[in-house]
């Protein structure tokens, strides 16, 4: 039975059989089973999606985690290398800018750009990439500063750059501003920039405050940054002197929509959905245990002046016992879902540990999750409607169509398959330049193109072949033919490669005086194989030759091939062990 009628039985089962099994069975079944469908998936729905919500979570959390490691880890070395700076005196005199020269053009370094990550000004008056610079940091000096300290200290911190600049290339989508702010008035931000208030005071602002109340390492609430008015928070840490005396501050900044990646989030679930960056604790203040909001989207949206701070909330729910059985499970550091009113609205919360006492909470209503199955449903019920309705119709015309459809489809499958054997024909002949012309739109255009790919391959592998070949024979005329006599030795030598040509030597040197009786021996074994060991060979075959003449000079001969050998393969890792045996 040829192919074209094994198309047309396989199309005719595989097509016209579900159509009568659908027929015969009916609307009502259909029905049945979409109502059936339809009761599962909405009492699984919820469960599967609060399971997959809890999951996000718990991923993102860990990104949080691992970044902020990271974050702390790099503000600690800024910290670390500004006190040794401190500590030793400035070097260099190299240009520094001022913040009012980034606001002035022509002061500015000839290195500013545009930068599309430090966006200037809030949303609803509009925003505009900054001008920075990645190859200058930044000075603001405090009014009123005792200049004998600050251009010693401008000095110092002035070596801060290069470390600045790494970081800046390693952690640019995590990293807003990097800067050291010092007692003597001091401050030295990265990358450079200006726009800064003519009020601003770098010891008034709460990082500050916050690293030189605590004597350590702390994170910031949120705040706005006085330069680009984002919503942003801070890591910062003392510097101190080589006494121990406090020196100033370290800090680092982060956008807080990086914080809560509030664009992946949102793509991935929807804009409905509500992620909050908590801290579990009892707060100094009242002394009251809760779930306190350290980031949220509403502090990115709702940003005041910069001047001013931004109150912690508290995360809460209408449902207390519930959300007490949440607050218990999040002190204990567990993962998980529950379902909690949101502001009145029924909710699925799902959180994970990020690390410490932080957690990442992400918050969908149920609406949003029940939503796209109720569109699902609708559209299930339409679809078995209309299907009834076409089902006589479609049976009478499939019928003649499979019939007409399976032949030229048939023929359509074999043409292509003549040509390729065709192609393959030629190639079994030796013919490199057979190629396979055909378009038709599925696999076996990826069949044509591959054998298209492998004949040019296959050709040069046969090229390569054929000049290894000739390698490994000029290679074996390399190596002594004959084995000389020396009386009172046996002497045999041979060399097998494991490939086509290697690094294996052996040569003999039999002293051309007649009044000298010694003979010469070398064995020798280059690093790796095939055509490159081959080739330090060779060399290496060459200069023993041509240096190593005498007897008496074997060792300085030697030292000079070594010599030469080393200046040759300095830079590739490759050398030869050579032992040379005078007899």
């Amino acid at each position: 039975m040829s192919i074209r009628w094994k198309f047309l039985i396989l199309f005719m089962t595989f097509s016209l059989a579900p159509l009568l099994v659908v027929t015969l069975v009916g609307q009502r079944g259909i029905v049945r089973m979409g109502e059936t469908i339809s009761g599962l998936a909405k009492k699984n729905r919820t469960e599967i999606v609060s399971k997959e919500l809890q999951q996000t979570a718990t991923d993102y959390a860990k990104i949080l985690g691992r970044e902020k490691e990271v974050l702390e880890l790099t503000l600690r070395i800024i910290a670390r290398d500004a006190e040794r700076f401190l500590s030793e005196p400035p070097k260099g005199a190299a240009k520094v800018y001022f913040a009012d020269d980034y606001d002035n053009p022509a002061k500015a370094p000839k290195d500013i750009v545009f930068s599309h990550k430090h966006i200037r000004g809030a949303a609803e008056e509009g925003t505009e990439p900054m001008v920075v610079s990645f190859g200058h940091q930044v000075f603001l000096v405090r009014p009123g500063a005792d200049w004998r300290y600050v251009a010693t200290d401008i000095g110092r911190l002035r070596r801060l750059l290069p470390l600045h600049s790494e970081f800046e290339n390693q952690l640019s989508d995590i990293l807003y501003w990097q800067y050291v702010s010092l007692e003597s008035g001091v401050h030295a931000a990265y990358p450079g920039h200006g726009s800064y208030p003519a009020t601003y005071n770098p010891q008034t602002r709460p990082w500050y405050i916050l690293a030189k109340k605590r004597g350590e390492l702390a994170w910031s609430t949120p705040y706005i940054d006085a330069s680009t008015r984002q919503v942003i928070m801070t890591a910062s840490m003392p510097v101190r002197h080589s006494d121990g005396s406090f020196a100033g501050v370290a800090a680092i900044d982060v956008l807080l929509s990086e914080v809560l990646q509030v664009h992946e989030l949102s793509s991935q679930w929807s804009t409905a959905m509500r992620s909050f960056l908590v801290w579990s604790g009892v707060k100094e203040e009242t002394g009251e245990y809760g779930l306190w909001v350290v980031a949220q989207k509403d502090y990115v949206e709702n940003a005041a002046a910069w001047s001013g701070a931004m109150g912690v909330e508290r995360l809460a729910s209408s449902d207390v016992e519930i959300m007490e059985l949440m607050e218990g499970e999040i002190k204990a550091r567990q993962a998980g879902y529950i379902d909690m009113p949101y502001f009145g609205v029924d909710s699925v919360w799902a959180y994970g540990h990020a690390g410490d006492d932080l957690n990442l909470i992400l918050i969908v209503p149920k609406r949003i999750i029940l939503e796209q199955f109720e569109r699902v449903r609708e559209s299930l019920h339409s679809m078995v409607k209309k299907q009834w309705l076409i089902t006589g119709v479609v049976a009478i015309g499939v019928i003649l169509l499979l019939i007409l459809a399976g032949l030229w489809f048939a023929h359509a499958m074999i043409r292509p398959l003549f040509v390729m054997v065709e192609a393959v024909k030629r190639l079994a002949k030796g013919d490199f330049s057979a190629r396979i012309n055909i378009n038709t739109g599925d696999e076996r255009d990826l069949l044509a193109k591959s054998f298209n790919e492998m004949v040019p391959q296959l050709e040069d592998r046969v090229q390569i072949r054929k000049s290894l070949e000739v390698a490994k024979e000029v290679q074996q005329n390399l190596l002594p033919q004959e084995i000389p006599n020396l009386r009172g030795f046996d002497i045999a030598a041979k060399s097998v490669y494991c490939d086509e040509t290697g690094g294996d030597y052996f040569d003999f040197f039999p002293c051309e005086d007649e009044d000298c009786a010694r003979f010469g021996i070398v064995v020798g074994d280059v690093t790796g194989h095939g055509v490159g060991a081959a080739l330090l060979m060779a060399t290496a075959r060459a200069l023993i030759r041509g240096l190593v003449t005498r007897p008496e000079n074997l060792a300085e001969s030697l030292t000079q091939v070594n010599s030469l050998l080393a200046a040759d393969v300095r830079d590739s890792g490759r050398f030869i062990s050579l032992f040379f045996l005078m007899i």
